[in-house]
């Protein structure tokens, strides 16, 4: 089973990448013939981003991270095997692994630099899915580099990976699809929609910081950091940052790095520098800054305001 792994690896890449590249075209037809296409230039920010992002992979996959994963490998604590109930535990664990590297991604500055790229763009649409840093390397390996230690075959974790990866372009499907298939409420409970995803993507206050989960939804709900896309509030793309439009490749890859070494380079000693680099995003050593949960804490109050004041319209017409 093992030798036939890596020819099944290879194969299962090829069809991967054709099948997203159909899907890709497909939605970019659908979207231009229907007029609902808001840019074009941003969707080639996204496709020149995922060619720098990929770029390190050519000259650090197969050295560094698949040579870390074998050797963790070969150090294993335990021996799993193929069975399909392994191949199930192998895709559960990394998805919790992939939570858990995302969640990081918003929480430590260093990494929000990397991932932050994702998410300065400003359309929900396919290759929004493949928008990256040229530093990614640097943030998205930990999901599955350590992973090979647990007695996961390395093969298996990158098959794993490729199905996974899939079923993360389905979640960033154009918005306008939900005329078509709906906000599919019933699978939130369990998976991650493109209705779920998109609240991940929101500017808007109550979604900040919500919906880390790649396929499943569960880690989110245990963890507290779940939210449904709410009727009345309507996503909004893009980051809390003035500076980035989501259409120029240089603002959207090195922006974020730029702000940070400002902040490192006036903040007052060396314990302020460091938090900057390891705090959430918007702290700084003045007065803590201001984070994502205060941001959805005025959020809900101003959504509990408007609704209140709709509720009073609604009871007296004359007002």
């Amino acid at each position: 089973m093992s030798t036939l792994l890596p020819q099944l690896l290879g194969r299962l890449q090829t069809t991967f990448g054709y099948i997203v590249l159909a899907l890709v075209v497909l939605e970019w037809v659908i979207l231009v013939i229907s007029r609902k296409m808001e840019s074009n230039r941003e969707g080639w920010v996204n496709v020149i981003s995922y060619v720098l992002d990929s770029f390190p992979y050519f000259f650090l996959g197969k050295i560094v991270i698949f040579g870390t994963m074998m050797w963790l490998y070969e150090h294993r604590l335990f021996t799993l095997g193929y069975a399909w109930y392994i191949w199930i535990l192998a895709y559960l664990l990394y998805d919790f692994m992939f939570w858990l590297v995302h969640f990081l991604g918003h929480k430590v500055r260093f990494f929000w630099c990397i991932h932050g790229v994702h998410h300065t763009a400003e359309e929900m649409k396919l290759t929004v899915a493949v928008r990256g840093s040229f530093l990614g390397f640097l943030h998205i390996p930990l999901t599955v580099i350590g992973l090979p230690l647990l007695g996961f075959d390395p093969f298996m974790i990158f098959i794993v990976e490729a199905i996974a990866r899939l079923y993360g372009l389905y979640e960033h499907v154009n918005d306008h699809f939900d005329e078509i298939v709906g906000k599919q409420r019933f699978l939130e409970w369990l998976f991650v929609t493109p209705s779920v995803h998109r609240v991940h993507h929101a500017t808007n206050n109550i979604y900040l910081d919500r919906n880390y989960g790649e396929t499943f939804s569960i880690w989110d709900r245990f963890f507290g950091t779940f939210q449904s896309e709410l009727d009345a509030v309507k996503p909004v793309y893009g980051i809390l940052n003035d500076k980035i439009s989501g259409k120029n490749l240089l603002q959207v890859q090195l922006r974020l790095w730029i702000d940070l070494w400002a902040d490192i380079r006036h903040a007052p000693g060396w314990k302020n520098k460091l938090k900057y680099i390891l705090m959430p995003p918007g702290w700084n050593h003045i007065n803590g800054g201001k984070n994502a949960a205060q941001y959805r804490a005025e959020g809900w109050e101003a959504l509990q305001e408007t609704n209140t004041q709709k509720s009073l319209i609604h009871l007296n017409p004359s007002a």
